[in-house]
């Protein structure tokens, strides 16, 4: 199961990196062969005007990919010479939108608004739900006007048909009410990766402490590692803001970030029992590490952002940007561009199993006291950093990335092939 919290380690360590780049520039993708759907502006323009209180870029994947594909030499305009079809439907926002509804106008997890006559308590679950229908009556009815108005779903099932499914856990949360025959065999890009999740899975207790589960059609996995394509989530930062690990010195040598208070003076942890985070917050205050910090602080030269929650959070990559080697916790879970293209995280990042959670400080000691191991890992991880920017600027952008995994879905890609 994937698990519940980031890290972020900040080397000590201050001189500059020898060599440089030192991928070779892999194999390049196929030019015009993407169809992007023209759908009516309901499903997408249209959706940009929706009001919402609270709508983080990171939800944006589906926005920007939508503009880069239309305008990419990869796109072509003669769909029966395409490969692969984009159905252009921006999810993020009109999720948000829909159970933004019941919040008050000064804060969305305010919930001021009754949900079908239930209190404010159930109302707090019940506009998931709300907004996990609506975006699946969305979904239903784009693919509906594409099989009513094109003749390509047809041909395969919609096995060379994708969507972006850019919030939290990607279609399992967009698409869940959708039976098998509705969806077909669409691949999505999404940012959710865990290889266990399903449509009606229930979560553990030792990922979670409110174990819930899914309702809603027969068990179908939120990610189907043979198809979809992950990405990391939208933040603004291009090749112009990437932070080499050795450009400064770091002050802090662990920076823990993953929980945040709420108005009411209680935090995010307090409030809804994410374990596994509240257990590390627990551990660090009981052990703290020589150095570590809890929360998100400034070192000499920036703040250094640390991820929260799954990779569907932005801090994670915000980290990489920034120069740190993230400290993960996960437990059966794919991550962008890894399955089919061979980045190699165990390279540059640190994993720990969620349920190892107490030899923390343990690993990170012995990373810290051995220098030659922790400057290997920094020369990689700033080798792979332009990979994880959404910047259409130069090559090996994510933009870059989607495109070369585009291919290998164009051409029926049965086996791994780095493209690195």
């Amino acid at each position: 199961m994937g698990i519940a919290a980031f890290l972020c380690l900040v080397a000590l360590v201050s001189e500059a990196a020898a060599g440089g780049w030192r991928h070779t520039q892999g194999r390049g993708q196929a030019k015009e062969f993407v169809y992007v759907y023209d759908l009516p502006e309901k499903f997408n323009k249209d959706i940009k005007e929706l009001p919402t209180i609270w709508h983080p870029e990171q939800y944006d994947i589906d926005q920007v990919l939508h503009k880069h594909l239309t305008h990419s030499e990869v796109n072509t305009k003669d769909p029966s010479v395409a490969k692969v079809f984009y159905i252009p439907v921006y999810l993020g926002r009109y999720f948000n939108a829909q159970w933004q509804r019941f919040s008050d106008p000064s804060d969305a997890w305010l919930i001021n608004k009754e949900c079908h006559g239930l209190d404010s308590v159930d109302c707090w679950a019940e506009k998931w739900k709300v907004a996990e229908n609506a975006t699946s009556d969305l979904v239903r009815s784009a693919i509906a006007h594409v099989k009513e108005n094109y003749p390509y779903w047809n041909a395969s099932n919609g096995a060379d048909h994708f969507m972006v499914f850019s919030y939290d856990h990607g279609k399992c949360e967009m698409a869940k009410a959708l039976r098998f025959e509705e969806f077909g065999e669409m691949f999505s890009i999404q940012a959710y990766g865990s290889l266990v999740y399903r449509s009606n899975a229930k979560v553990q207790a030792v990922d979670r402490g409110d174990s819930y589960s899914w309702s809603g059609p027969s068990t179908w996995a939120c990610y189907r590692p043979d198809a979809d394509v992950l990405v990391p989530v939208f933040s603004p930062y291009g090749h112009n803001t990437i932070l080499s690990p050795f450009a400064v010195e770091r002050n802090i040598s662990l920076l823990m970030r993953f929980d945040y208070p709420l108005n009411d003076g209680k935090s995010l942890v307090a409030h809804h029992g994410h374990r596994l985070r509240k257990e590390l917050i627990d551990y660090w205050q009981e052990q703290p590490l020589n150095g570590s910090d809890l929360g998100l602080r400034s070192t000499k030269a920036r703040p250094i952002p640390a991820a929260r929650n799954t990779q569907d959070s932005a801090r994670v990559w915000r980290a990489i940007t920034f120069g740190c080697i993230p400290v993960t916790f996960f437990r059966a879970f794919d991550l962008p561009f890894q399955r089919h293209m061979g980045m190699p995280y165990a390279d540059f990042v640190l994993n720990i199993q969620p349920d190892d959670y107490r030899q923390l400080n343990a690993r990170i000691q012995a990373l810290l006291d051995n220098p030659s191991q922790l400057r290997r890992m920094q020369e990689a991880l700033e080798r792979h950093q332009r990979f994880f920017v959404w910047d259409e600027a130069g090559d090996g952008g994510i933009y870059t990335m989607v495109e070369k995994e585009l291919t290998l879905r164009a051409h029926n890609m049965g086996t791994v092939q780095s493209v690195l």
